[in-house]
């Protein structure tokens, strides 16, 4: 967004920071002001009935309509489609449009209290069933007008007696609808129809450019034009279904005119090619708007290669109310599937009411053929997330959803679950949706794995599709013990010393501690011990096992031995998925001689006995990774004296 500093906006308990370049506008005081997410503002206030809208309001950018609500929770909507933000909060419902930098709209949003953070993808629910009008509602032969906002009912029963026209244009949505909607709803819709309306149903999808006819640069363009216009049908379908507007209805993609051949053209035709394969698969009829300088030579010379809108819209200003164009065959758009924009950027007066319009001449009919009912197609997930979680930590789940024949399928839930967590995901232009688990809490089973599960409910257009399988759980172990010992002369064992206090080994995926209670004092006949303690410690995000066994002193005099004495003994090994590490500290007399210790690893310490071996901080990798670090480890022909044992290992890390 914008620089140049940033001004504090208040509005009944919260606080919207936005640049200082932002126009701010009060409602209550200035209730015609058209509320337009072509430029940067902030709209304060209920939008008035009757705005004072120009008719070629496009193109989105970053603004806000803040309103008085009864809401009391806060809550984030997204339509990634159309480029909108809908919010609660106590005592306000929020849209938030953008165009180049939704992350700059999310920050204003963040900065006021609302969970963006935590947007859920969400469509309008369809209309009851009361409010839905008959497919006719979008077939009318004569004149009509459009306008950007939805003109109020005192103006539309104005009109209806006095103005001549007979449908009405309305801008259902689409990414690049300029001007807000404060009074289009299903019942407004319903009310004309019963008084004699008809419609004409336009969505404001993405243009050839960013400058295309009206957008003023302010226009999201076409990168990706099968997918785009497959997920802009899919939305402009939500957007009618939610005004009662069902299927057999012509909805018009709004073409701004642009500079035709090249790629221009190139990715418009394939745009409203997918645009009219998705609304005839959900059971709509298509209708394209353009520029008879543009569009309309365009879609003729592609007649035979794609599939045509059922019904072509020309802005041709040229003052004829007339459907016949010298630019269109005669065998095209030949059976009531016309019509002609043939004045625009007026404003007119009937009953009193001005309003700002183009006008229009239509014919268009039910259809020669009923609209193909929808048929479902099949779909298929593939998971494509981690193999491996844990706990404690973020996992990233992922999947793709596709036509059994490959193709993505763009803009639908896809609901994930890692054990009995639960996130959900929105696919793509290429068929990828991702959600967030932020911490994995999975019980450890005996095979460490979680299981995971990505499904598709299905809807108008799609079945439903599932993919199910495991992730492995990363887990660690860890032992540690104080003494062990086992000593026999002449074959006779003189003292058995089972390892001592001894944790046993620790499996787990999850923070614990683990220390059985220290063993004040061991006293056999050659060796003697005071103080041994031993615990294991792990962590989570991302797992650890630490092992620590320590002894205040111990003495080994064995016969044939000089006599040895350790203090201040610790072992410690630590194991994560990145590293292992481990250490001993102690003091050491052999003999009643101190014996310098360096830290290396495995030291050895000479006893001057032959066949007898004191190896110092000796530290053994495991067969499953892990390390084994033994402070003192004292072997002889038929003595094992172990003092402070540790070891720790960490699993499924690949």
């Amino acid at each position: 967004m914008t620089g140049g500093g940033t001004t504090a906006i208040h509005y009944r308990g919260h606080t919207f920071t936005v640049p200082a370049d932002w126009k701010v506008v009060d409602l209550d005081k200035n209730p015609a002001t058209c509320v337009r997410f072509d430029r940067h503002a902030v709209y304060l206030g209920t939008p008035g009935a009757r705005q004072d809208c120009p008719a070629d309001v496009t193109g989105r950018t970053e603004a806000l309509l803040v309103r008085p609500s009864n809401a009391t929770k806060a809550a984030v909507t997204e339509n990634p489609t159309s480029r909108t933000y809908s919010a609660t909060a106590a005592g306000i419902t929020v849209t938030a449009g953008y165009g180049t930098d939704p992350a700059g709209i999310r920050r204003v949003l963040a900065g006021a209290g609302l969970p963006v953070a935590s947007a859920r993808t969400a469509a309008p629910p369809a209309a009851p069933a009361a409010l839905a009008v008959p497919a006719d509602a979008t077939s009318y032969q004569g004149n009509g007008f459009d306008a950007c906002a939805a003109p109020s009912q005192a103006a539309m029963n104005a009109w209806k007696g006095s103005s001549g026209y007979g449908a009405v244009g309305v801008y259902i949505g689409g990414e690049n609808r300029g001007c807000s909607q404060a009074n289009l709803d299903a019942q407004w819709v319903q009310t004309q129809y019963t008084n004699g309306w008809r419609f004409l149903p336009i969505y404001v999808g993405k243009q050839a450019t960013a400058d295309a006819g009206s957008c003023g640069g302010h226009c999201s363009v076409i990168t990706d034009p099968a997918p785009q216009g497959s997920a802009a049908a899919d939305d402009a379908v939500a957007q009618a279904k939610a005004l009662g507007l069902g299927a057999g209805s012509v909805i018009y993609e709004n073409m701004e005119n642009y500079p035709p051949g090249g790629d221009n053209t190139s990715r418009v035709l394939a745009y409203l090619d997918a645009w009219t394969k998705r609304l005839h698969d959900l059971g709509y009829r298509s209708g394209a708007y353009g520029g008879g300088a543009s569009l309309t030579p365009d879609l003729v010379a592609a007649a035979g290669r794609i599939t045509l809108p059922d019904v072509i819209d020309t802005a041709r200003w040229n003052d004829r109310a007339t459907t016949d164009d010298p630019a269109i065959p005669a065998n095209l758009w030949a059976d009531h599937q016309r019509v002609h924009q043939y004045a625009g950027d007026l404003t007119e007066s009937h009953g009193g009411v001005s309003i700002g319009i183009d006008r229009d001449f239509i014919d268009v009919g039910t259809g020669s053929t009923p609209p193909p009912p929808p048929q479902k197609k099949t779909t298929k997930l593939a998971y494509t997330g981690p193999k491996t979680v844990s706990d404690g930590s973020p996992a990233t789940l992922s999947a793709t959803l596709t036509t059994d024949a490959g193709a993505p399928v763009a803009g639908r839930k896809v609901s994930f679950a890692l054990g009995t967590q639960t996130c959900d995901g929105t696919t793509d232009a290429q068929g990828a949706a991702t959600c967030t688990i932020a911490s994995v809490d999975a019980p450890l089973t005996a095979d460490a794995t979680v299981p995971v599960k990505a499904s598709f409910a299905g809807d108008d257009g799609y079945l439903p599709a599932e993919v199910t399988g495991t992730a492995r759980l990363q887990y660690v172990t860890g032992r540690a013990y104080g003494l062990s010992a086992d000593v026999s002369l002449l074959g006779l064992p003189v003292v058995s010393v089972p390892p001592t206090p001894d944790t046993g080994t620790v499996r787990t995926a999850g923070a614990s501690s683990t220390a059985p209670p220290c063993t004040a004092d061991i006293n056999a006949l050659v060796l003697s011990s005071k103080t041994l303690c031993a615990r294991v410690d792990t962590k989570t995000g991302p797992g650890g096992a630490t092992s620590t066994a320590s002894l205040e002193e111990a003495t080994v005099g064995l016969p044939g031995l000089p006599v040895l004495k350790v203090s201040g003994i610790k072992a410690v090994s630590t194991s994560t998925c990145s590293a292992v590490s481990g250490s001993t500290d102690l003091t050491l007399t052999v003999a009643g001689v101190p014996v310098t210790i360096d830290g290396s690893v495995n030291e050895s310490v000479d006893l001057g006995v032959v066949g007898a071996r004191l190896v110092v901080n000796e530290q053994v990798r495991t067969a499953d990774g892990g390390l084994t670090v033994n402070a003192v480890h004292l072997t002889a022909p038929g003595v094992d004296v172990v003092v402070a044992s540790s070891t720790s290992a960490a699993h499924n890390c690949g």
